[in-house]
């Protein structure tokens, strides 16, 4: 077990053993999440989504599916 301490930005490191141990990177990405008074941070392995960050800003997923999913039913009438 170690001891870290957080700093005056709410920042933490990580101790190297056990960034070694997990094999965490640079840049890699983890998800935080809290369970009753747990702190998790899950390393998250495939990169892929991170280069579709922001690429729905200023879109309606839902309103689009729901047009895509009208012009099926009119395609099939």
């Amino acid at each position: 077990m170690a001891t870290i301490k957080l700093s005056s930005k709410g920042q933490i490191a990580i101790p190297k053993a056990i960034r070694d141990r997990l094999g965490l990177k640079k840049d890699m990405a983890l998800e935080i999440s809290v369970e009753r008074s747990l702190i998790l941070l899950k390393p998250l392995r495939d990169g892929a989504w991170l280069g579709l960050e922001g690429s729905l800003k200023g879109t309606s997923v839902l309103e689009d599916l729901e047009a895509e999913h009208r012009q099926e039913i009119e395609r099939d009438d």
